[in-house]
């Protein structure tokens, strides 16, 4: 009686416990206090997941808790100026919850704001890059939308200023371009006296000036480049590059020239390092001729060779350093490369093969470790048999082999004694855990089997 009483006191006192906890999560449920409904709810479900309408209100707390949460965090967004927050926060509560507060008239408020953001920032970025048009197409929708917004008012007046100097600019350019010395002078003397500096007009200036002597420079430069007179055309060549690098095509013929004095030197070293073997070299200079000339004499085919040649010697050379540093699987790739490139070449089939079989006696080897650790002493004892079939001695195989081999022995004499135990061969399990005790004493629990089976024998 005693314990049917205590076990009905506190089924009451759970009621009673459940009946307190539910009644004040109603009363916080009355008043909207989502957060201290949700704890008493919460306790309520611990107890009873299934008591009354708890677990539905439990999650229309929730969901309340949710929205405040997300709306307050919209709201330190949006004070904060962090306008991709708040769109997110309060697109979440419009989303679940239309007519929750006033978020619908912050989301918008956030929308125009992250809409005016965005086109300043492509104002900015149009400024950036001197695109002077769209600059002030961009500024000029953020003053229309908000006359007052950060620094658009100046950036737009910055933007036309830039602009009218850059067409001013151009047309002096064009000035230029037409031989029209006078007129380009003017310009540019406007450019400089509204905006000193810009882009190096001062230099524009000078430029006319300039024109004269740079045009008898280049055509005695061009007559001797004609002539086949490369020293001279070089030095004439560079005068006018000093003065003016883009000036006509005096860059491309003094290219020419240099290249045209180099070849010559380049494809007596190129030839002497082919024939002496020096294949590095060879490459270097037939890559050099052709980058400088495609069409040279032989250096296409030649460099082919020298190329082929240096693979065939970095390719062996890296498969037997591969091969020393047991790195087998990359000295197989690169010996693979130079038989590939050429079949005959020194030793590399030999070197292959040897590769090709330490990598499979290393397979092997960790193969047959993962057995031994797994205990799986005939898969072991295979995989040890192979590796000594193709190469007696390796590391520590004999070894193991015979370690394994006693393991595996040990293994099959303990099965067959717990067989014969279970089937009631007291003896045979005997003479089993016997024969165990003479190759391994500390074998698994066989000490204590053995005591247990001569008891229940003797």
């Amino acid at each position: 009686m005693r314990e049917r009483e205590k076990i009905e006191a506190a089924r009451d006192e759970r009621e009673r416990r459940l009946s307190e906890l539910y009644e004040r999560a109603q009363h916080y449920l009355a008043v909207r206090d989502w957060e201290s409904a949700l704890l008493y709810l919460e306790q309520v479900l611990m107890i009873e997941p299934r008591y009354g309408n708890a677990a539905d209100e439990a999650a229309e707390a929730w969901r309340h808790v949710c929205l405040f949460a997300a709306y307050e965090h919209g709201q330190r967004c949006l004070r904060s100026d962090d306008l991709e927050g708040a769109l997110a926060h309060f697109s979440w509560v419009v989303n679940r919850s239309p007519g929750y507060r006033d978020a619908q008239a912050r989301l918008r408020e956030a929308q125009r704001r992250a809409q005016v953001a965005r086109i300043y920032r492509n104002g900015l970025d149009h400024y950036t890059n001197g695109r002077w048009q769209e600059a002030i197409e961009a500024f000029g929708q953020v003053i229309a939308v908000n006359p007052g917004y950060r620094h658009a008012l100046d950036m737009l007046e910055d933007s036309r200023q830039h602009l009218e100097l850059e067409e001013l600019y151009h047309q002096g350019q064009a000035m230029v371009k037409a031989g029209e010395w006078d007129a380009a002078a003017e310009i540019f003397r406007r450019i400089q006296t509204r905006s000193p500096g810009y882009r190096g007009v001062a230099e524009q200036l000078r430029h006319a000036e300039r024109m004269r002597a740079l045009s008898s420079l280049y055509a005695r430069g061009r007559q001797a480049y004609e002539a086949g007179d490369w020293s001279r055309a070089i030095d004439l060549l560079e005068q006018v590059i000093a003065a003016d690098e883009d000036y006509q095509d005096a860059a491309q013929l003094l290219r020419n020239a240099i290249r045209e004095k180099q070849l010559g030197y380049l494809s007596q070293d190129a030839d002497a390092a082919f024939e002496a073997g020096r294949w590095a070299e060879a490459v270097e200079h037939y890559q050099a001729i052709v980058a400088m000339r495609s069409d040279y004499p032989r250096a296409q085919a030649r460099l082919i060779e020298a190329q082929r040649q240096r693979r065939l010697e970095v390719a062996y050379s890296e498969g037997k350093k591969s091969l020393d540093s047991s790195y087998w699987f990359d000295a197989i790739v690169r010996f693979e490369e130079v038989i590939a490139l050429d079949p005959n070449y020194r030793d590399a089939k030999d070197l292959l093969a040897e590769a090709s079989l330490q990598k499979k006696l290393d397979d092997l080897y960790k193969k047959s470790w993962t057995s031994i650790k797994a205990e799986r002493w005939t898969e072991a004892e295979e995989l040890l048999e192979q590796i000594a079939a193709l190469r007696s001695g390796y590391r520590d195989v004999p070894l193991l082999l015979k370690r394994v081999r006693a393991q595996s022995q040990l293994a099959n004499l303990y099965d067959q004694g717990q067989r014969a135990w279970e089937a009631g061969r007291r003896a045979e399990a005997l003479a089993a855990f016997e024969q165990i005790m003479d190759l391994d004493p500390n074998y698994r629990d066989v000490a204590n089997r053995l005591r247990q089976a001569r008891v229940l024998s003797g």
